[in-house]
């Protein structure tokens, strides 16, 4: 006979127990009611959900955010592993799985109870580059992905990985990805309209007809940096300082914001062409004398300046991208103006000149060519690239000590872990603050696009996604330690183009640039940006 005491435990246990199945969303709970394939740029990953420095800063769909231990919520964290379930990376294709419903997702049908509660896959695939995640969708090439946590053979496991100077945690580790899937829709670090020609378009495929694809948004404004190697960028620093160009208070080694080199939009335009292929070309008036930037970096060697060390070579090494890499396409498009300009536009520069010109894959990739050119070490020296990119070079051939330029993120690398560092463009740092002012040039707008042909459920959920990335305040969220850099704030800017108030004098919680590519109602990635005539107010600074 049960006791008072004991009628409640059991009822204790037993919701207990339906707390339980609330609370913890696993491959058991069933397969997804709603699945999201999403390829391409990592630009709008955080607005998914994903655990950033074991943290969400922001979280668009699901109901909950993750945990570290996986534990108190229905939300948990997929990455894909070719080895141990310890070994699992985000870098190719990572998932999340969780409970959402309609007050997440307007329009949402189906699912269970007032709020239609759905069981939500959203699969990411990283893997290639913004062109490849806009093929998929314009030209419906199918692709890898986790197709869902029971095909994916997916394992309990609470993992952290490390990279580019910030830690992604994990709770399940899947060792299967499946090939033939069609995607949902893409995301791209710039809007799909400028992905044609040589230079964005995958070799061997079709150039991505924007016009194909029914619905299209910029989300925000992706900061993208011009990183060097650590050694050029002491270079650059003590040559400036002897100009004059850098403040005399400044020493090499010195990451504070008056202290950082600059190279002009022109001088860029002219490395990342190939048109300069040696540092010698640029020249240095120091007490009346000219000089190369080599000559005076030797000047300083000998009177034993730290930091300084002659380089291996004085030829131009550049890491650059695959064709259609998101942030290569918006340096492109935004500062060397290609393919905006048509046959008038600089053509990237490709292997074989004078130049050392380079191809690094993938963000990792780019760190550790500019690693390897900087610190002699090989951890790209000696690997091997995707078809038909040529690998890198072996690790016979001698290098370090090498001044070596690229294209990244300046979500990476605020660590200074990494032994390269973001350069000044026109004298303006990449910055919130320096975007909103109208002086930094390389910002490409980030996109996600997708056709009619989706469900309904899938089109709501996609459009709830558009509608709170582009946020203000999911924006001025993501900009955290992430790019939170010695000389400033990087990372993301609002767009007034979506309907926000850029405030009148800059203000980092209220992230929101005046200026516009979409003048007359559609993003344009050739487009010069203007103050948006909706607001007209721009600070004079």
């Amino acid at each position: 006979m049960f006791s008072s005491l004991s009628r409640k435990l059991v009822a204790a246990g037993l919701m207990i127990a339906a707390i339980g199945d609330v609370w913890a969303l696993t491959p058991a709970d069933g397969a997804p009611q709603l699945s999201l394939y999403i390829p391409g740029s990592q630009s709008n990953d955080p607005a998914f959900g994903f655990m950033i420095n074991s943290t969400t800063p922001t979280n668009a769909l699901c109901l909950d955010n993750p945990t570290t231990t996986g534990a108190g919520t229905t939300t948990h964290v997929y990455f894909h592993t070719a080895g141990a379930a310890s070994a699992a990376v985000n870098d190719n294709y990572s998932a999340i799985y969780c409970n959402t419903d309609d007050t997440k997702i307007p329009g949402l049908t189906g699912g269970t109870g007032a709020h239609h509660t759905t069981r939500l896959w959203i699969s990411r695939r990283r893997l290639g580059a913004s062109f490849v995640g806009l093929d998929a969708v314009a030209n419906g090439t199918l692709l890898t992905y986790l197709k869902d946590p029971t095909t994916a053979v997916c394992s309990a496991f609470n993992g952290s990985y490390a990279s580019g100077g910030a830690t992604f945690q994990w709770n399940y580790s899947c060792t299967t990805a499946t090939p033939g899937i069609a995607a949902t829709a893409a995301t791209s670090d710039v809007t799909p309209d400028v992905f044609h020609g040589v230079d964005n378009v995958t070799p061997g495929k079709a150039d991505i007809d924007a016009a194909t694809l029914d619905n299209k948004y910029a989300l925000g404004g992706h900061i993208i940096g011009t990183p060097v190697t650590l050694k050029l960028r002491n270079a650059l620093q003590y040559a400036q300082i002897q100009n004059g160009s850098l403040p005399g208070s400044c020493t090499v080694g010195n990451e504070t914001p008056a202290c950082v080199p600059n190279l002009s939009k022109e001088s860029l335009v002219s490395l990342f062409s190939g048109q300069i292929a040696d540092w010698s070309t640029f020249k240095v008036k120091v007490g009346g004398v000219d000089k190369t930037l080599p000559e005076i970096v030797h000047d300083g060697v000998v009177a034993a300046v730290p930091g300084l060390s002659d380089p291996l070579d004085t030829t131009v090494h550049i890491c650059r991208r695959e064709n259609g890499a998101g942030q290569q396409v918006a340096l492109l498009a935004s500062v060397m103006q290609s393919p905006c300009l048509g046959t008038s536009s600089p053509s990237l520069a490709q292997p074989g000149g004078f130049a050392d010109v380079q191809y690094a894959t993938s963000l990792g990739a780019v760190e550790k060519c500019l690693g390897d050119y900087n610190d002699g070490t090989n951890g790209w020296f000696g690997t091997t690239n995707p078809a038909p990119f040529p690998n890198p070079p072996a690790t016979s051939v001698p290098h370090g000590n090498q001044w070596a330029i690229s294209i990244q993120t300046t979500e990476r690398n605020a660590s200074r872990s990494a032994n390269y560092r973001f350069i000044k463009i026109n004298g303006a740092l990449p910055t919130g603050e320096q975007v909103f002012l109208g002086h930094y040039p390389l910002v490409g707008e980030y996109a996600i696009s997708w056709k009619n042909s989706v469900s309904g459920n899938q089109d709501s959920a996609l459009n709830a996604l558009v509608a709170y990335s582009s946020l203000p305040s999911t924006i001025a969220s993501r900009n955290g330690t992430l790019s939170n850099h010695s000389w400033g704030q990087a990372g993301y800017i609002a767009l007034s183009a979506n309907g926000h108030t850029p405030p009148d004098t800059w203000n980092p919680a209220n992230p929101v640039t005046p200026f516009t590519r979409s003048l007359f109602g559609t993003p344009d990635a050739c487009a010069i940006p203007v103050v948006n005539p909706n607001y007209g107010t721009v600070e004079l600074r």
